[in-house]
């Protein structure tokens, strides 16, 4: 605070579910806002460090806005573009502020745009999954808003089996899933929402949102008391012309069968009727396969952000 008045905030965090699964004594901060001025980052940053010391941490990483299940990362690249949702945006000054407290960047995280509007249909990855499904036993539907919470244990067993070997993974809980079920039911396609069987089992999920925040820009000048009906308003009469692709994977047991190129490609035609453009991401750089794949069907590198740490 400076003159009564509110100046930066953080969040100082000791995820024990990370340190457990990973066998080390690493702390967290997040939530991170800040004035452009280095010494209310330093008074900001040296807190949150020493509450984790004082915890036993040995190093500070972060932003995690709580968790890497969460919103995460600092925008490093593009700042002219309007944030996606469940992205983070940040000004770009903050990159100065976290290195001028000797962070440095330990992960990027990669975000593609797929330009649908001006895409043709990717007929020859179609031709390849036709024939991929007529050799297997593969079953593709919709999820079944009517049971979300039963459909969202699936998404839950796949997302934690598919990335369960990432950088600084930790199981994501049912409890964090059914938290977020109210925002899907209120905004959510159920056709952009996949899910893959392959020989009768839950094999794969493939889930788009669309971009809310083209909505939420749209009230920033709306009275505060005004702004749910004006988001009931806008939710009717204005069209959504971008989404975000969210999660896609498949079982470690079922890949190299081409259920991830059949996700892949249902879920480009089914977003490519709706929307005009598609945030792909975020994926780690080190995740090669995933990163050729959205480029196969158009996906053009567009942001970036990156994780930071410091030994404390």
């Amino acid at each position: 605070m400076r003159d009564g008045r509110a100046v930066g905030r953080v969040a100082a965090i000791v995820n024990r579910s990370h340190n457990s699964l990973h066998s080390d004594q690493t702390g967290f901060f997040g939530f991170f806002d800040c004035e452009n001025d280095p010494r209310t980052a330093h008074a900001l940053l040296e807190r949150a460090a020493q509450f984790l010391r004082e915890a036993g941490m040995d190093r500070i990483r972060g932003p995690y806005n709580p968790s890497i299940n969460d919103e995460c990362g600092l925008l490093v690249e593009r700042f002219d573009l309007p944030p996606s949702i469940g992205l983070t945006w940040n000004p770009e000054y903050y990159i100065g502020l976290l290195e001028g407290e000797g962070f440095s960047k330990v992960r990027i995280l990669h975000g593609l745009n797929l330009p649908m509007h001006r895409l043709p249909k990717p007929e020859r990855l179609g031709r390849i999954v036709a024939r991929i499904a007529s050799r297997a036993n593969l079953k593709m539907r919709t999820m079944d808003i009517r049971r979300l919470p039963e459909e969202l244990e699936i998404v839950r067993k796949v997302y934690n089996a598919t990335l369960e070997r990432n950088w600084g993974f930790i199981p994501i809980s049912m409890e964090d899933l059914l938290a977020a079920a109210g925002d899907i039911q209120a905004i959510a396609d159920p056709a952009l929402l996949l899910i893959a069987e392959m020989d009768g089992k839950d094999a794969g999920v493939a889930l788009t949102l669309p971009n809310f925040n083209e909505i939420l820009v749209r009230i920033k000048k709306t009275p505060r008391w005004l702004r749910l009906p004006h988001i009931f308003f806008l939710m009717k009469t204005c069209k959504i012309r971008s989404c975000r692709q969210t999660v896609l994977g498949v079982v470690p047991e079922c890949r190299d069968r081409g259920l991830h190129a059949w996700l892949i490609y249902e879920q480009f035609v089914r977003a490519q009727e709706r929307y005009d453009n598609a945030t792909l991401g975020w994926m780690e750089d080190n995740n090669t396969e995933i990163l050729k794949n959205c480029r196969i069907v158009g996906g053009e590198p567009e942001r970036k952000w990156a994780i930071f740490e410091k030994e404390i």
